[in-house]
């Protein structure tokens, strides 16, 4: 992001009043994964479902999905989701059978022909399409569900759709339903195109007595049936039945009094696992652990039953089988077989086939889909012939999409990775305490997760661009490629590349699909093997070669019309491009008579032809850039002294005139190198409106953007926005249209504008190149790259292809247009549960849990041993488990392991001083059962001594210092001095050594109410969060630990994380508990608490979900007082982001949060009274301010912030709403001082705050 002039900073320390929270990670938990078309037919749309947000996504025909949009402003997490037809047809239907009536063929094929319908825990349901050409592109419709129900009977549990979605059901998970009878397709099509949607018709809600288990409504048995069959299963403390409501769609009177038919379900399907209603003969199938049954209306009291489906693998194993799906097949097929896919919850996936009377045809085994398959199922079609694509996805470990292939077994084509749940994290800098790289430090966030398999990860979280790789070539003898060029051949959906390094040259081919990989052309082609200065191509197909000697013209699949035109031996070229669009060839030559700029036209026979004479330089260029502007181009040029010329070349070519000369400022040291080593430019179109940007890299690591400002005569302006230090080597550019890529340091950036095109409010973005069959895999270095942008002919989706060097290979990756999580997973050979990072040692230390097989005495049972390892962060190999064998040969360095049953509670990475000397220890805390009782826990200490091996130092040894026996779990530890604070149990006692500086008393006073979870310690006080008394402030005297604080409010802790005060700014600690609150206390010191003993929590939060973690981040954000960074992990994967505010941050904030709590845009689904009452009393105690909502200002432009403000002070002048412009107002001048643009300023300081950079 751009830097903004802080106008209103104020060095004084101010008090905090405010706290800012903004999910910057949302959790990866897919839970629904639906084919839906919600857009229009000609857009194959998935829908991704998961906690509060909905992602469509579209199959492109290259079997990969590809994000569209996103939603993320639900009132409450989903409960259940389906899809609603409204422009298709019943897999057995006649084609062509259902048709419009009341609007156009064309018409109709522009709407969306599914809608989207979920339950949300808000008690809520929402009805949703997308339709195109709107700002926010998702149409809603919210309906209440009634509230006069207790949670147990909370309506949302169960949703169903009607097979010729003629109506929806809901349900609570007992005792209540509804049915909810909609408009005709006709009607939601015609809403459709008056931009609205309100589908329901009427609706009823029954009661039943029971808990319902299922709710399914049933096919029609033929194609003019006109009865609407509701299955419902209902369970009793006796009994297990099948109640069939059924009604006809024509008689309205029937819709309050259904037929209604029950029957009493056997023993063997008392609880059923799933129920499937099949489309023959008004059929279901009912699955429990031991067995299938099919019940028809002819048999309801004698199912037809089949034994378990066991996979052949494994057959004294059988497991859950949890989704099921329905693919698409032809209408042939559909007149004589139903068939579906189920799928177990290890991933295992059988085909039925039934036939029309019902009954089991064919099953057939497909194979293991090897991911846990417990939430997402379903079948994608993608008009592929051979086979079908699967949609999978569980709550632990990945998901993907998957191509099951005739007569093979599932083949994964792409992941859905997946980093929850999350049982703990850390923060870890990313550069020591160097000051010269402070603008460059960001945060790298870890959490580690667990697996139902056993197999957890340490997970990277990043965010940034992602550049997946596709195609890995090593280049064997270039080492060092200096510089490269792609070149597209749209037509024939060709690639072309030229590398080169300082003394050599090479031209490889490639395809857009890169099903042939890539190829290296042979000699004889019309090109020259030295080094390349400038490769580029022309509209007609030939392919320009620049070096020192000579320009080489030539197209690679017809040589004989290749040309070779050598340079005068005289002139050196310093600077050279080739322009696609104008076929110009345009240099910068030093000559004996002096520095000149020469521009060479191709002609389409190849020859070259000089339209105009060198134009003389006074300074030498050292990159150069050429661009088209309307029927005229301009030349850019950067030189070695920090200068920019521009010069203006006419449509014929004939003319060259220079138009500016502007030197680059930058607030640095005067002996710091200005050098322009390259150039790009960005352009945005808005409407009507367009703009530009030319960014200019410099040597010393300075990116330096300007403003290009165009009138009806050419360049007007060329205005210098605010520099930025990127790092200390030199900055290439390489742009395609509306963004560029930039490398700097060996790290790979993306620079993008927001579509308001503001020059100063430019985004930075790490660009993460991955690999998806290595998870680990990250380049330690990128050396050059270029890119090319790829359009589809068929969808008219444009991908862009990344060509890069790292690590001695040439990388060919697909580039994402978005941001997004870019998760990075070093696996690990168990479960991980506990995570911290050592300073000392530069490594996370990491224990896990591996459960074995107990065979020698019980072949039940099962063995449960904890480990320790030490992990490098930028690791990109899994973890090895530790082996007592190669540890004793010395093959590898001895790890700690817990006896059988222990589990590692908490690890303590601790560094004391004593004497002068620093010593530093890894201390670890466990829980293990008592041998003689095992219900019973106790607990040990153990001190660990990790150092890096001398000769190895990627190595880490350690040794055991010290074991001490509890008699109580160790639940939380802290240092203070040269001694560790144990809580264990309900106790804290000292851990230290006979010469201890600080003499403990022998019987520590300090009872706990309850166990500890988190312990901070700073000086004499001891902070304490509990797991079911909240917090609690204690006192070292004389060697005894005293209670003189707590919380007046006995709260259920997770995590806290404590921040020292700067100046007058009290010490401050962050509790998160269960429930998702989250308190900010400020603390005093010991003498304070003889007279205010009850800490009270100002500000707080109340968020979604839970922080099981609270971590401290190094990085600083940026134009707020604070210069501190928090971070809140979520056991779902979400992270959070927490910034303390001052008093004019927080009113600032406050005016534009209720400015959008009450626009139905921003908040579509807010109730009056949470839009006007309830915010502003909220406010007034919490102090809380959401950044979810306000980031979705963010993402509108300057001018909608405008128009908010405007409904305000001006319809609404006199009256007390017209207050919150002037709150606005008189807010942004407190933290940005008087500006010419109030709104402007606040929105790019919004901006700015909300930006997510790490």
């Amino acid at each position: 992001m751009s830097d903004v002039a802080d106008a209103g900073a104020n060095p004084e320390p101010m008090e905090v009043t405010g706290l800012l929270t903004q999910p910057i990670l949302p959790s990866p938990i897919i839970n629904w994964i639906l084919p839906a078309r919600v857009r229009s037919k000609e857009h194959n749309d998935v829908v991704f479902v998961g906690e509060r947000r909905i992602q469509v996504k579209e199959a492109l025909p290259s079997g990969n999905l590809a994000d569209v949009f996103e939603k993320n402003d639900l009132t409450g997490s989903p409960l259940g989701a389906k899809v609603i037809n409204v422009g298709t047809q019943l897999p057995w239907e006649t084609q062509g059978a259902r048709s419009s009536r009341s609007i156009g063929r064309m018409e109709a094929e522009t709407l969306a022909p599914q809608i989207l319908f979920l339950a949300l825990d808000s008690n809520e349901l929402l009805f949703m399409y997308c339709a195109a050409g709107r700002e926010d592109p998702f149409v809603t419709h919210y309906r209440p569900l009634p509230r006069d129900v207790n949670t147990s009977e909370k309506y949302g549990r169960h949703i169903a759709v009607d097979p010729k979605s003629r109506a929806v059901a809901v349900s609570a998970s007992r005792n209540f339903f509804g049915i909810m009878w909609l408009n005709s397709s006709d009607d939601l099509q015609l809403q459709m195109i008056q931009g609205r949607l309100h589908p329901i018709q009427s609706e009823n809600f029954l009661k039943v007595n029971g808990d319902i288990l299922f709710m399914e409504f049933l096919y029609p048995k033929a194609i003019d049936d006109k009865r609407i069959i509701l299955l419902l299963i209902i369970h009793t403390e006796y009994t297990t039945q099948a109640l069939f409501y059924e009604w006809d769609e024509l008689r309205m009177d029937e819709r309050l009094s259904p037929n209604i038919t029950t029957i009493s379900l056997p023993a063997q399907d008392f609880l059923p696992t799933m129920i499937v209603p099949l489309a023959k003969e008004s059929s279901f199938l009912l699955i429990t652990t031991t067995s299938m049954a099919m019940y028809t209306p002819h048999s309801m009291n004698r199912p037809m039953r089949y034994p378990p489906i066991i996979p052949d693998t494994d057959p004294s194993q059988i497991g859950l089988w949890t989704r099921w799906a329905r693919p698409s097949r032809n209408w042939l097929y559909s007149q004589r077989y139903d068939g579906i896919f189920l799928c177990r919850e290890d991933g295992w996936i059988y085909y039925l086939e039934f036939g029309n009377e019902g009954e089991l045809e064919t099953q057939t085994s497909l194979g293991q889909l090897h991911c846990d398959v417990d939430t997402a199922f379903d079948v994608l079609d993608m008009g592929h012939e051979g086979g079908d694509f699967i949609l999978a996805a569980g709550s632990h470990g990945d998901g993907g999409l998957f191509v099951q292939e005739a007569r093979d077994h599932p083949r994964c084509v792409q992941r859905f990775l997946n980093w929850a749940p999350v049982t703990d994290a850390v923060v870890v800098p990313s550069y020591s305490e160097d000051p010269s790289k402070a603008d460059q430090a960001h945060d790298r966030l870890f959490v580690c997760s667990s697996s139902s398999t056993g197999n957890g990860a340490i997970t990277e979280l990043r965010y940034g661009v992602e550049a997946q790789v596709g195609v890995a070539v090593a280049l064997g003898e270039f080492s060092n490629i200096r510089d490269m060029w792609a070149m597209a051949k749209e037509m024939t959906g060709e690639i072309y590349l030229m590398i080169t390094d300082p003394i050599s040259s090479l031209l490889l081919h490639t395809t857009f699909d890169l099903k042939d990989g890539i190829s290296a052309l042979q000699d004889g082609i019309g090109f020259d093997t030295e080094q390349t200065l400038a490769t580029g191509s022309t509209r007609s197909g030939f392919v320009v070669q620049v070096t020192e000697r000579a320009t080489y013209i030539s197209k690679p699949d017809d040589p004989s019309s290749s040309q070779c035109v050598p340079h005068d031996p005289s002139h050196v070229v310093t600077a050279v491009t080739v322009d696609k669009a104008d076929s110009l060839i345009i240099m910068t030559v030093s000559s004996p008579s002096g520095m000149f700029l020469r521009l060479v036209k191709i002609l389409e026979n190849a020859s070259l032809c000089h339209p105009v004479d060198p134009v003389p330089l006074q300074k030498a260029p050292i990159s150069i850039l050429y661009q088209t502007w309307g029927t005229t181009g301009l030349i850019f040029q950067g030189t070695s002294d920090g200068t920019v010329l521009v010069f203006h070349v006419s449509n014929d070519g004939f003319c060259v005139n220079q138009l500016a000369k502007v030197s680059i400022s930058v607030d640095v040291e005067d002996d710091i190198s200005r050098a322009i080593d390259s150039l790009a430019v960005i352009r945005m179109s808005t409407g009507r409106e367009s703009s530009a940007f030319l960014f200019c890299g410099l040597r010393s690591g300075i990116l330096v953007p300007f403003e290009i400002k165009m009138n009806g005569f050419g360049l007007h302006s060329l205005d210098q926005q605010a520099p930025r230090h990127i790092g200390k080597t030199s900055i290439m550019l390489k742009a395609i249209e509306t963004f560029a890529l930039f490398t700097c340091g060996g790290e790979l950036w993306r620079i993008s504008y927001a579509s308001d095109s503001n020059p100063s409010d430019y985004f930075l973005s790490r660009v993460w190149i991955t690999d998806q069959s290595w998870p680990a895999y990250f380049p330690t270095a990128i050396s050059s790259f270029d890119l090319v942008a790829v359009k589809d002919p068929e969808t008219g989706f444009t991908s862009v292809v990344l060509f890069c060097f790292a690590d001695d290979n040439l990388l060919v990756c697909s580039l994402d247009h978005e941001t997004k999580t870019v998760p990075r997973r070093i696996d690990v050979p168990g479960n991980p549960n506990k995570l911290t990072y050592s300073k000392h040692i530069r490594h996370l230390v990491v224990s896990y849990s591996v459960t074995e097989p107990k065979l020698e005495s019980n072949p039940l049972g099962r063995v449960t041993k904890s480990y320790i390892e030490f992990v490098d962060p930028d690791s990109q190999n899994p973890v090895t488990r530790s082996d007592r064998l190669a540890t004793s040969d010395g093959l590898i360095p001895w790890r700690p392991s817990g006896s059988s049953g222990e589990k590692i509670t908490c690890i303590f990475d601790w560094t004391a001083q004593k004497n002068g000397n620093e010593y530093h220890l890894i201390a670890i805390g466990t829980s293990l059962p008592i041998p003689d009782d095992p219900n019973d826990l106790q607990g040990r200490v153990l001190l660990l001594q990790a150092s890096r091996d001398p000769n190895t130092p990627e190595q880490i040894n350690c040794v055991d210092k010290y074991v001490q026996m509890l008699d109580r779990p160790v639940y939380a530890m802290a240092a203070y001095r040269d001694s560790l604070i144990v809580a264990s149990g309900k106790r804290l006692f000292p851990v230290a050594a006979r010469n201890s500086e600080v003499k403990w008393s022998r019987d520590i006073t300090a009872v706990l109410p309850s166990p500890a979870v988190a312990m901070t310690v700073q000086g004499n006080l001891i902070y304490i969060t509990t797991s079911r008394s909240s917090n609690l402030v204690y006192e070292i005297v004389k060697g005894d630990i005293v209670h003189v604080a707590s919380d007046a409010i006995a709260r259920d802790g997770l995590s806290h994380t404590f921040i020292n005060g700067h100046g007058e700014q009290s010490d401050m600690m962050f509790v998160s508990t269960r429930g998702g609150a989250v308190q900010v206390f400020k603390y005093l010191d010991a003498n304070n608490y003889k007279d205010f003993p009850i800490l009270k929590a100002r500000p707080s939060a109340d968020l979604p979900v839970s922080m099981l973690r609270l971590v401290q981040g190094s990085k600083s954000p940026p134009l707020l007082f604070t210069t501190t960074t928090l971070y809140g992990f979520a056991l779902n994967g979400s992270v959070y982001r927490m910034l303390l505010l001052e008093e004019n941050e927080r009113r600032l904030l406050e005016s534009l949060l209720k400015l959008c709590l009450r626009d139905h845009a921003i908040c579509p689904s807010l109730s009056a009274r949470k839009r006007h009452i309830a915010a502003a009393k909220d406010f007034a105690t919490t102090m809380h301010i959401d950044g979810n909502i306000l980031a979705r200002l963010a993402e509108r432009d300057e001018q909608y912030l405008k128009e908010m403000l405007a409904q305000y002070s001006v319809k609404r002048a006199g009256t007390p709403l017209a207050a919150l412009a002037d709150e606005f107002y008189e807010a942004a001048r407190g933290v940005l001082g008087e500006s010419e643009n109030h709104i402007l300023a606040v929105f790019n300081w919004l901006r700015a705050v909300l930006h997510i950079e790490f």
